[in-house]
């Protein structure tokens, strides 16, 4: 009997006791289902932490004001721009460019056309070199001659246009370049060291052509690489330069890149050593423009690479 009233007794127990220990143990939530959300209203901003390289090809059609900036060492290149349609990838407008280096100032404005892949300019440039004068003629010229004092300040108007294209091709893009330039208010009978191309030229004419090869990786192809050459001609010289080396863009997001350019000189008339070389880009390159919204990147075309250069 007593065997009998101990094993009620413990039943009791666990029964009495059950419920406040069913109510400290939550039941099991349902396995969420995966939803995909709803596209967000074209008025919302969505941050993303990383667009693809055709985000900007995604924006309205608008006037607007934009702004590319590229910052490196020893340089700071902001160039604004006033036009009308997709900024940095189809528009045509104004651009206005200030610069300002440890070697020179000056600044440029002209007319800019972009469709696609394929971009026209043409405009005036005015370069003043801090130190640098107009140059005796030489058949060669090294850093020496350079910094001759010839008792004429270097400062000049460039009048110049522009062709680019960077032509879809397989996995990357075919880069050409071909750019005119006539440079005028040179004192007569000298040369002068165009700070543009980073090379000497009896005035008025120069000539450069560009030719090269990019591709672009990683699973949001928001990184490129390549290989260029270029000749640089002087009719009047009756020289040219030859440079070749690398280009490379890394898109952070929509608004950020890291840009490199560099081109060493292979033949040419002078010794100038890496002032005679192409490395203008060279740091980070930041893009903004009004109007501007995030584009949620599931949102935006994979194989749209309008916006790659």
């Amino acid at each position: 009997m007593k065997t009998h009233a101990l094993r009620l007794a413990a039943l009791l127990l666990v029964v009495a006791s059950s419920p406040t220990a069913l109510a400290q143990e939550p039941p099991l939530a349902p396995a969420p289902t995966p939803s995909r959300p709803p596209p967000a209203p074209e008025t919302a901003t969505v941050e993303c932490p990383r667009c693809h390289p055709g985000h900007w090809w995604e924006e309205p059609t608008r006037p607007f004001i934009s702004l590319r900036l590229d910052a490196g060492y020893l340089y700071l290149k902001p160039r604004f721009s006033f036009g009308y349609g997709k900024p940095f990838t189809f528009w045509g407008g104004l651009d206005v460019a200030p610069l300002v280096t440890p070697d020179a100032a000056g600044g440029y404005s002209g007319l800019r056309l972009q469709v696609d892949w394929f971009e026209i300019r043409a405009g005036a440039r005015y370069e003043h070199a801090f130190l640098r004068q107009f140059l005796s003629p030489k058949s060669s010229y090294d850093l020496i001659d350079l910094s001759e004092f010839t008792n004429h300040p270097s400062g000049y108007f460039d009048l110049e246009a522009e062709v680019g294209a960077a032509i879809p091709a397989g996995p990357g893009n075919v880069l050409v370049t071909g750019t005119v330039e006539s440079i005028q208010g040179v004192t007569s009978g000298y040369y002068v060291f165009d700070e543009t191309l980073h090379v000497v030229v009896n005035p008025p004419w120069v000539y450069r052509g560009r030719l090269g090869y990019a591709v672009r990786f990683l699973p949001e192809k928001n990184a490129q690489v390549g290989v260029v050459g270029e000749v640089i001609d002087i009719p009047n010289r009756q020289d040219q330069v030859y440079r070749a080396g690398f280009i490379a863009t890394f898109d952070v997001d929509d608004h950020l890149q890291a840009i490199a350019t560099v081109l060493a000189p292979i033949v040419t008339p002078d010794s100038l050593g890496l002032l005679g070389a192409d490395y203008t880009e060279l740091g980070i390159r930041y893009r903004w423009a009004t109007e501007h919204t995030h584009i949620p990147q599931e949102l935006i075309p994979s194989g749209d690479t309008a916006s790659a250069r």
